[in-house]
């Protein structure tokens, strides 16, 4: 896009957000003591979409909306989830919809800055959930401070959150276990079962950063691929991450031939791009990257490949945090097959796994209403 393009389109988006402004302006809202805050474009929807199940269940006990500061984030919003959504964009309309609707908790699925046009807001009770615990760089990040309260989904999260200088894990973590995973969608009607071995490979995206490169796609995506269509008893759901290729052209390549590959290949493999979960459902087993898809595969019990990032700029990732799960170096590549069919023999991922249960979220929704009673400073 040109950068007239650019301009143009930032000017279309301005005008759009302020006519839908006025709009909402004019409506009557409901009470809404929880809000979900979402400022992204309708590319990092993914993020939101693996919450509307949790959200719409929390919505029965606890009246939730969503806050949006798109306006094209904020069409498909509405039409994709039942929660009430709104728009705010700059600090007079954040003002106005926190106390129009009296919300008393905000939770943020992301690290956006935009983050802040809220979180200067001293009164409601700021609470990071993420969008999937990762093990990632990401997952430990010092903006963690900037909340009240950040949830987590097991105590093994714990220890990587005690590096983080000067945060009180103690007070500020709490554990709520996987909620989403119990809200799995069915698989779609296309889908259809037989008596093959169902591999999973979902593969993160390369990044923005060099220390954030855990994609495997580059440098074992093709081997992977090969090692499970090359065996008449295995089945392959590619499911890539909707990011994938957005920064390094390699990285598009590598998905584009991998896709190429599964399509000429036919005989029931599948290319995965819709809504997260229903591939993890019914794969036997999991090959992955550091990344959520693997800790929810963990928390399933499925059996688990966890890749080995090749960039020397990632952090060592915990031993604790894919406790049990087989680990493909890159020099492992000739021999994938073999860990696939050892890791599916030796059955479930080792560890405890989290809850999907929907109580200790309700428990952690109830403490941030009673911590937003404490008068603030």
């Amino acid at each position: 896009m040109s950068a007239l393009g650019a301009a143009i389109g930032i000017i279309l988006t301005r005008m759009r957000g302020r006519s839908l402004a006025r709009r909402i302006a004019g409506q009557t809202v409901p009470i809404t003591p929880v809000a979900v805050y979402f400022a992204d474009a309708p590319g990092s929807l993914y993020q939101l979409r693996r919450w509307y199940r949790v959200l719409e269940a929390l919505n029965a006990t606890h009246s939730t909306v969503i806050i949006t500061s798109d306006p094209a984030t904020y069409e498909i919003v509405r039409r994709e989830t039942a929660i009430a959504v709104t728009y705010a964009s700059g600090a007079p309309e954040l003002t106005t919809a926190l106390e129009r609707q009296q919300v008393r908790v905000v939770l943020y699925p992301n690290h956006n800055a935009l983050n802040f046009r809220v979180l200067r807001f001293a009164t409601p009770v700021h609470v990071f959930i993420g969008h999937g615990e990762s093990g990632k760089e990401s997952s430990v990040s010092r903006q963690l401070k900037a909340y009240d309260r950040t949830w987590i989904a097991d105590s093994g999260s714990l220890g990587q959150l005690r590096t983080i200088r000067g945060y009180d894990v103690d007070t500020n973590a709490i554990v709520i276990g996987s909620p989403w995973l119990g809200f799995l969608p069915a698989p779609p009607a296309t889908w259809r079962t037989d008596n093959r071995t169902v591999v999973l490979y979902a593969p993160t995206w390369e990044g923005d950063r060099p220390s954030m490169d855990y994609s495997s796609v580059e440098n074992r995506g093709d081997a992977i691929v090969a090692a499970v269509l090359g065996d008449p008893q295995l089945r392959l759901i590619y499911r890539p991450h909707p990011w994938l290729g957005r920064v390094r052209p390699a990285s598009a390549a590598a998905d584009a031939r991998i896709r190429r590959t599964i399509t000429e290949a036919q005989r029931g493999h599948v290319v995965d791009t819709g809504e997260y979960g229903w591939s993890l459902g019914v794969a036997d087993v999991c090959v992955t990257d550091v990344s959520s898809v693997a800790h929810d595969a963990r928390s399933l019990a499925k059996p688990l490949l966890v890749t080995v990032p090749t960039s020397s700029a990632v952090p060592p990732t915990p031993v604790s945090a894919f406790d049990g799960a087989t680990r493909i170096d890159v020099r492992d590549a000739a021999s994938i097959r073999t860990l696939i069919e050892k890791a599916v023999a030796d059955g479930s991922s080792a560890g405890s796994a989290p809850t999907v249960s929907m109580d200790p979220l309700l428990a952690a929704i109830s403490d941030a209403l009673r911590l937003g009673e404490t008068p603030t400073l």
